[in-house]
């Protein structure tokens, strides 16, 4: 008789819950509701994306010299025209790296990077030394040709 009690008491106590959570939901302006939506399905294409396809190179005078961002790899203007070949190998290798972690880890990638950046930054005093996936990154790659072609070439003035 208890072990029924407990369950009907469970189901009450989760039937109520879940009427608090429809009318939290039910609050939220169209609009937010809309950002949110669109917010994740453009993270879930970016996601989807490296599984199909080669990334997207934009070349860009940027001050972190490459870095990526879901199906982009931003490399500064120097490393793709002017550094030697074997440089700028090895930072389109590194990145590479990073596209294909952000596709096989998506989101507990971009949840813990910023949080293992922090405690490389604090433990070194820099974001990659004592960074999972920074360390993995530089382990990876080297200074041989890359094995892919990047899908599109955008080039920012």
């Amino acid at each position: 008789m208890k072990k029924l009690l407990v369950i009907v008491l469970l189901i009450a106590l989760s039937s109520l819950s879940f009427a608090n959570i429809i009318e939290f939901f039910e609050s939220i302006p169209p609009v937010v509701k809309f950002g949110v939506g669109a917010g994740i399905a453009l993270y879930g294409l970016s996601w989807a994306y490296p599984w199909f396809f080669d990334p997207l190179i934009v070349v860009w005078d940027t001050d972190s010299g490459a870095f990526c961002f879901g199906p982009f790899i931003v490399i500064d203007t120097y490393l793709w025209y002017e550094a030697p070949e074997s440089s700028r190998n090895i930072v389109l290798n590194h990145e590479y790296v990073h596209y294909i972690q952000h596709a096989v880890y998506g989101p507990i990638l971009s949840l813990s990077y910023p949080i293992l950046a922090a405690y490389s930054t604090i433990k070194t005093g820099n974001q990659r030394d004592a960074n999972y996936w920074e360390l993995q990154a530089i382990e990876l790659s080297d200074c041989s040709k890359p094995d892919w072609e990047p899908s599109f070439v955008i080039e920012l003035e």
